[in-house]
Parts: structure tokens; sequence; C-alpha cells
């Protein structure tokens, strides 16, 4: 985005003008987002798609004795601003008021953030990043003779910005880049096709893994799929790996969500300072992770973000509150108009799991969402590989995981080491007791 820090000077000059001019019954809270980047996909060697995008957004949320009405727009000229506000000035006196509804009182942003380490603009080469997806797919191609097909390669770039700006003097503004690289591998052994799939994604275009890995990954996984087979229902030890166990800690983050709380459709209502998991595993939120895919100063609402223990000790610490939640629950806003980096780590994570389990099933893949928030049951299709003796000896399919989340977290044994940093929940994989697989 060509003169970034002029543009957001602009934007901010133009809609504090606004504010000034606008009914002072009223407060505002503008959201503006930028975004300028690109994809690349290639597919058996020829690019199959190029597409740029350069967006901008404005949410507009305004609020009257305790009434909200929120518009938006993809036009940031004067104009559209000002017919944005006044839709939302329209709705807002025509919703029924709520005394927990306004603008947050205090901990809001107040400047423009920088070298938060997830900002790494870099000029690219377009033929260059077309090399590197055919790399990577041909690297796909090459490692096995049985990926006869592909769903391509694709190459992302976004450079973003987000401000906020509010009628009670909030202000913030950061920079972000992220980056990511993947390649989706078809394979074919008697008549049977399996899918899989690997990725890279960071802020730091140095820090994706290379092409050559990522298609190699993608083989390899889907290579393992071929000659599946069905198993008798069964309860056993479940190794799930860090992007499953990834699934199942978001499971438990909404959960805590304040308005899950509020609204008393959660398994976990009253829980805090209650142990939730066993007492060597810790979940953390870190805001201001180096390189962190979430990693932000402050949330959606101008509230600055903060570090803080979930998990400490196996025991519950907070639930997770943006300002109306608690309002609602008369409580403390902690931040949490969004979620940021989640840090899973145990006191003693272990490595080669797998290899230390006797019998179980090590679970890569889980389809459907089917976490009950309200009761915690968990029921979702799976695949994975059945062990023996720490030895994987097959692919095992048309299965499916069934526990309750409370006696899943109860039964955690340990943690691994093999920790994926690429998405906003940073965990190992997870060895839990007592899974129910259901089977033939």
């Amino acid at each position: 985005m060509k003169n970034k820090d002029n543009s957001i000077s602009d934007y901010k000059n133009k809609l504090q003008k606004i504010i000034n001019k606008l009914d002072s019954k009223f407060d505002y809270e503008f959201n503006m987002s930028l975004s300028d980047g690109y994809s690349v996909t290639s597919r058996f060697s020829e690019v199959e798609n190029i597409e740029y995008h350069q967006d901008m957004a404005l949410n507009v949320s305004v609020y009257k004795d305790y009434q909200k009405g929120s518009a938006s727009t993809n036009d940031l000229s004067e104009k559209s601003i000002q017919q944005a506000i006044e839709k939302a000035q329209n709705i807002s006196i025509n919703t029924q008021a709520d005394d927990c509804q306004g603008l947050p009182e205090s901990q809001y942003t107040t400047q423009k953030w920088e070298d938060m380490d997830i900002y790494y603009p870099k000029t690219l080469d377009i033929k260059n990043i077309i090399d590197l997806t055919k790399d990577c797919e041909s690297s796909a191609f090459q490692k096995d003779k049985r990926v006869t097909n592909s769903e391509g390669s694709s190459f992302t770039f976004s450079d973003n910005t987000h401000m906020i700006l509010n009628s009670n003097g909030a202000y913030g503004t950061f920079d972000s880049t992220d980056y990511s690289l993947s390649c989706i591998a078809l394979a074919e052994q008697n008549k049977l096709m399996e899918r899989d799939y690997w990725y890279s994604s960071t802020r730091d275009y140095d820090a994706l893994e290379s092409s050559k890995h990522i298609g190699e990954k993608a083989a390899e996984r889907v290579i393992a799929r071929l000659g599946a087979k069905t198993i008798k229902t069964r309860v056993c030890p479940v190794l799930f790996s860090p992007e499953m166990t990834s699934s199942l800690i978001s499971s438990f983050l909404s959960a805590i969500n304040g308005s899950s709380i509020y609204k008393k459709s959660s398994f976990l209502i009253d829980k805090i300072d209650k142990k939730i998991f066993p007492d060597f595993v810790n979940i953390q939120e870190d805001p201001s992770l180096s390189n962190g895919s979430a990693t932000r100063p402050y949330d959606s609402e101008g509230v600055l973000t903060q570090k803080k223990d979930i998990i400490k000790d196996g025991i519950l610490k907070t639930y997770l509150l943006d300002t109306y939640a608690a309002r609602k629950l008369k409580s403390k806003c902690t931040g949490n108009g969004v979620l940021t980096n989640i840090l899973v780590s145990s006191k003693k994570p272990e490595a080669n799991l797998l290899q230390n389990m006797t019998d179980g099933l090590y679970i890569t893949d889980m389809m459907g969402s089917g976490a009950n928030s309200l009761t915690g049951d968990y029921s979702r299709g799976a695949f994975g590989y059945l062990i023996k003796n720490g030895e994987i000896q097959y692919p095992v399919t048309e299965i499916t995981v069934a526990s309750n989340l409370l006696q899943m977290f109860e039964n955690i044994v340990s943690l691994g080491d093999d920790v994926d940093n690429r998405n906003r929940i940073r965990t190992g994989s997870m060895l839990i007791d007592n899974i129910t697989i259901g089977g033939t």
C-alpha cells in the first residue's frame, strides 16, 4: 500500500473532523481496516489463478441511551461515511435499550502501535512466486508416484492496517503482514483416492517453510492415508495431532467466552478457580507474541489486550470478556473483544508420544462440529491411525470420537513437545485416555 502512513493519517484526520461535527448526544466508534495483497495458484505446472485485492472497510457503531446501531461501508469517501453514520443512528434509536451497551470506559488504546514484530513488508517478484508454487506442487509429485493428482499449490500475501477511533478519545492503529504457502495432493491406490495437504503460514516471508518441504509433506500425508480400514468400536487412549488438539482447545475457549457464560449456554458456568485440566497443563493468552498470527495491541473495541493466565496448574482463572459481557456479569473486561494468541503448555512436555503408546489411535483429521457447548458432549467423525507398541499399523477411517469435554480434559495423560506455531492456538499433540471410538 503506497504511502501507508500518510493514508492512515489522512483517514484519522477525516474521521476526527466528522466526530467533532456530530451530535454529542451520541457516542461513536469507527473501526477501519485496509488490506492489499494477492494470491497465486498453480496446478500441473501451469498458473491457474492470480488474484489481486485492495480492500477497504469501515464499521460504524453508534450508542445513545443504551441503544446501539451499527452500519458499514467499503467506500471511505466523506459522503459514504456520513451515510453510514446516519444509518447507524437510525438503527440505534429503533432498538431496545440495554444498560450494558456503550463504549468502553477505560483501558483503551490512545496511540499508534509500532514494533509489534508482525509487520514484514517485502517486494516480491510475481514470477518468482509463480515458480515457488510450481516447485511446491512438483515436489509433491516427485515424492511418490502414487501422488497422481493435485488441487494445486497456492501462495497468498496480505499487507494489513487496522485503525480504531471513538468519541471517548480512543485511538489506535497497527500494521501486519501475512504470508502463506500450501499444497493439496491426491494419491491413488487400488482405484481408491485420498486427499491431504500441508501449509506454512507466517508474518515474515523469510520464515516460510521451503516449497520443497511443503510439497513433500503434503505427499507424505496423503500417501499415509492409503489403504485405510475400519475398526471395531472400542475405548482406548487417543493421541490427537497438534492440529486436532487445537480444535479441542478451541471448543474450550468458546465455552469460557463471555457471551456463553452470561447466556448460561456453557458447561463451564461457575467454574472459576475450579480444576478443569490436570495440574501440569497451563493455557495462557499472549497478545504481544513475536510473529504471532493473532498478535495485536487492542481488541475490536479498542480495549488494550493483556497477557493472562487462563488455565494455571489445571485451574480455570478467568473467563474471556468484552465490555458488554463484563457488564452483564458485573465483572471486569479482559480485553477479549477478540481472542489473541493462545499458548498451551505442560510442565513436562514429552517427545515421541506416539512411540510410547502401547495400544490406541492417533487422530489427524476430524469432520463436523460436534461439541455441545451447553453439556460438553463431544462427537465427531474422524480419521487416524491404529497404534500398536509405538508403531503405526494402518490408517483407520469411518470412525467417531465420542466423549465429554470435561472428561476428556480430566483424562489428559500428557502433552507433546511438537508445538504447531502456525495458528492462533499454539499447542503440541495431546494424549487422552479412555476415549470411546465408534467403529463397526
